[in-house]
């Protein structure tokens, strides 16, 4: 079978994307344990608004909320070794749909429409093979 593209150029395109999700992650949680309560005070006035045709239980609005930035942390620090990369690279896929799940039911809908491209990000990601680190030195063969 003809090869389409360089083993090395794929490894390379799946760093600069893994890359993208991690600073991507790491900068939305790192900023919301920096402003001093007012995502979670933002957030909890917009899904407590009555006009919501979807209203959730204040305890999962809550909890949610109070995870968000350490899920983001961490899914980040995940991403950063190669072990277990597919793992959590699917744990950034769902977590991106959850995200989306809470725009649609804030009825912000050209959010959840921005959320796909990350969503489709992760995916490809997934697809591509894994450029992997030992010890500071690259596993790269071709």
């Amino acid at each position: 079978m003809k090869e389409y593209f360089n083993l090395r150029i794929l490894k390379n395109a799946e760093l600069i994307l893994r890359y993208a999700m991690i600073i991507t992650l790491l900068v939305a949680g790192i900023s919301k344990f920096f402003s001093h309560g007012g995502f979670y005070r933002y957030y909890v006035k917009e899904f407590a608004k009555p006009d919501l045709r979807i209203n959730l239980p204040t305890f999962l609005v809550d909890s949610y909320l109070f995870l968000i930035p350490y899920l983001e942390v961490g899914i980040a620090l995940a991403l950063i070794s190669t072990f277990k990369r597919r793992l959590f690279i699917v744990i950034w896929i769902i977590y991106f749909l959850g995200l989306e799940t809470g725009h649609y039911v804030l009825e912000q809908f050209q959010t959840v429409d921005m959320m796909i491209p990350f969503i489709i990000m992760g995916t490809l990601t997934y697809l591509l093979p894994a450029y992997e680190y030992r010890f500071g030195q690259s596993t790269e063969t071709a």
